[in-house]
């Protein structure tokens, strides 16, 4: 991965259906396997379809961008997600409408855990709050890195810039210590002098400064990481505890787990 690397869904590459997706209509690959240290993969399930997650030897978390889903039996409509564990697989269906599912991971073979569960999030489970206490920005937790999941999914909401106090893209300029995902699921981000719609993905590599600000419409973004985070450093040398950040403003999500054990390659 670039220090900044821009992926846009419907620019991404099709690629030949994974056995850890198997069923997907469609898979489009916007970070992968020995080039980038996140894996990021689009799939598309049409209606009536069915797919399985996994199992794979790593943990993943999937969110669900169009929807709704059954996971599992577990009905899941968009906003919502589901953490599959390494050596386990979940099977996904859709019923009167198409899906499209985002896929995160990290790279790293080396899991906590031996695995073998599902969790589910049901959008209405979802920790969430209407302002983090800064500019109107809500924000939501998918998946905080710590038992039962490995990997960190967190989402953010920002109105506007015309209903809060301007945002300056300079002065919050920050990086963090994690590679890191940006997708945009709703409005626009501004980066530099270009806006990115929906469908965009953006990697950004750990320690990497960067600024944005959202469009006129708005901006929604789910946030992956591969494990837990730690610091963001802002360019004028300030610095913030990530982890206390979220802990102060929203409990850990509750999930739907079950045990779902399979052999990686099981077909």
């Amino acid at each position: 991965m670039a220090k900044v690397s821009i992926a846009e869904v419907d620019k991404a590459p099709v690629v030949s259906t994974p056995d850890e997706f198997a069923g997907s209509t469609e898979t489009r690959t916007l970070f992968k396997a020995g080039k980038d240290p996140i894996q990021a993969h689009l799939n598309r399930l049409a209606a009536g379809g069915a797919m399985r997650i996994g199992p794979s030897d790593h943990d993943s978390i999937t969110y669900v961008w169009e929807g709704p889903v059954e996971v599992s039996g577990k009905r899941l409509p968009a906003g919502s997600s589901f953490i599959v564990e390494r050596n386990a697989a979940a099977e996904v269906g859709s019923s009167g409408e198409s899906a499209l599912l985002l896929t995160f991971s990290g790279n790293s073979e080396t899991q906590p855990s031996p695995g073998g569960r599902i969790h589910l999030l049901p959008k209405d489970r979802l920790p969430f709050a209407n302002d983090l206490g800064h500019s109107g920005v809500a924000g939501g937790m998918h998946a905080n890195a710590e038992e039962p999941s490995s990997v960190w999914l967190h989402e953010n909401a920002f109105p506007p810039p015309e209903q809060v106090a301007p945002f300056d893209a300079e002065a919050g300029v920050h990086c963090h210590t994690e590679d890191e995902v940006i997708f945009v699921v709703a409005g626009t981000i501004r980066l530099g002098a270009k806006l990115y719609g929906p469908g965009t993905a953006i990697g950004i590599a750990a320690n990497t400064y960067y600024g944005f600000t959202p469009g006129p419409d708005g901006l929604k973004f789910i946030n992956f990481r591969p494990g837990l985070p730690s610091e963001i450093r802002m360019r004028d040398g300030r610095t913030m505890d990530e982890i206390a950040f979220w802990r102060d403003r929203l409990p850990a999500p509750e999930y739907i787990t079950m045990k779902a054990r399979a052999e990686v390659g099981a077909q």
